[in-house]
C-alpha cells in the first residue's frame, strides 16, 4: 500500500520587501521557501501540502497566493480573511487559486483578538456561499466556547495542533474537544512540539490514539513547517528576525509510524481523510 501524504499545516514567508509584514504580530522571521520545505521533508512520502496563512501577514494573503500558483494542483491553502470586508467574488476568486478554508487565529496574536462568540459567528456567515471550513487555532480553554455555538455553524469547524491539549494533564479540555468532534469538527494531530518536547514526549502517542479514536475519518496530519519561534501571544516591537525552532520536520512525519502502526490508518490521515477536507479527487 503506498501513501501520497499530505501535509495539512505549514507556512512560507517571503521577504519583507514584497512580502511585508502585519503592524500587529507577535514575532518576525527570516524566509522560508519552497525549495527550504523540500529540503525538510526529504526521506518522507509527502507529496502534497495545504499552505496555512500565518499571523504575522495578517489579511494579506499574497504570499500564500503566489506560492498556491507556483504550485499547482499539489497544494491547497487556508487564507485569513476579514469576514466584514470580503465578498462572494473574492472568495470565488481565491478559491480558483487553491483556497478551501479560512483560518481563525485566537492565539498567536491575543492582544486585542476578538471573542470567539463575535468572530466566529461571523466568519462563519461571511462564507455562507462558499464550501470552505474554518480552522480554529486557539488556547485550550477556549474550546468550551466554541461548543455552544458549533450547532449553528454551517461550515465544518478544524481544530489546529490537537487542540492544544496537555497530553499530561488533557482533562477537562479533552472532554471540551471531544464534543466538537462529535459535532462534525476536523483535528490536525500536529505540532506536537507545542504541547509537549516533540512527537515522543510524554503522553503524546496516547492523545494522538485518543484523539483519532474519537472519529478517525475525521483525523489529518501536519508538520507545522517551519516551526514558528515560541512567544507569549503579545505584541513583538523588535525588527530583527527571530530564527525557526529547530524541529525534525521529517521526524515529526515518521512518528506516525509509532502512533499508527497499521498502515491503512496511517493512510486514512495522511491520504484519504485530507483528499475531501481539501478537495482533492485522491
Amino acid at each position: 500500500m503506498t501513501i501520497r501524504a499530505i501535509d495539512c499545516h505549514m507556512h512560507f514567508f517571503g521577504e519583507a520587501a514584497r512580502y511585508p509584514f502585519a503592524p500587529r504580530r507577535s514575532y518576525t522571521v527570516p524566509p522560508a521557501t519552497i525549495e527550504d520545505y523540500r529540503k525538510a521533508i526529504r526521506g518522507t512520502d509527502i507529496a502534497r501540502l495545504v499552505i496555512v496563512q500565518p499571523s504575522l501577514y495578517g489579511t494579506d494573503n499574497r504570499c500564500t497566493l503566489d506560492a498556491l500558483e507556483e504550485l499547482g494542483d499539489t497544494a491547497r491553502g487556508v487564507a485569513v480573511i476579514d469576514p466584514e470586508a470580503t465578498g462572494d467574488t473574492e472568495l470565488a476568486t481565491m478559491h480558483e487559486r487553491g483556497i478551501r478554508g479560512v483560518r481563525l487565529n485566537l492565539h498567536s496574536v491575543r492582544t486585542g483578538a476578538p471573542s470567539i462568540e463575535t468572530i466566529l459567528p461571523a466568519m462563519d456567515r461571511a462564507l455562507a456561499g462558499s464550501t470552505w471550513h474554518i480552522q480554529v487555532f486557539c488556547a485550550p480553554e477556549t474550546l468550551a466556547a466554541i461548543i455552544p455555538l458549533q450547532d449553528r455553524l454551517h461550515r465544518p469547524l478544524v481544530l489546529d495542533h490537537f487542540g492544544l491539549v496537555d497530553p499530561l494533564q488533557p482533562d477537562p479540555h479533552i472532554e471540551s474537544l471531544k464534543q466538537l468532534v462529535d459535532g462534525g469538527a476536523w483535528v490536525k494531530l500536529s505540532g506536537s512540539y507545542r504541547i509537549s518536547t516533540g512527537p515522543d514526549g510524554p503522553g503524546v502517542a496516547d492523545l494522538a490514539r485518543r484523539v483519532h479514536a474519537m472519529a478517525p475519518d475525521r483525523m489529518v496530519w501536519a508538520s507545522d513547517w517551519p516551526h514558528t519561534p515560541k512567544h507569549d501571544g503579545g505584541l513583538y516591537s523588535g525588527t530583527e528576525p527571530l530564527p525557526f525552532q529547530k524541529i525534525d520536520t521529517a521526524g515529526l512525519y515518521h512518528a506516525m509510524e509509532t502512533w499508527f502502526p497499521d498502515m491503512g490508518t496511517r493512510r486514512a490521515i495522511l491520504q484519504d481523510n485530507p483528499c475531501r477536507l481539501y478537495d482533492w479527487a485522491d
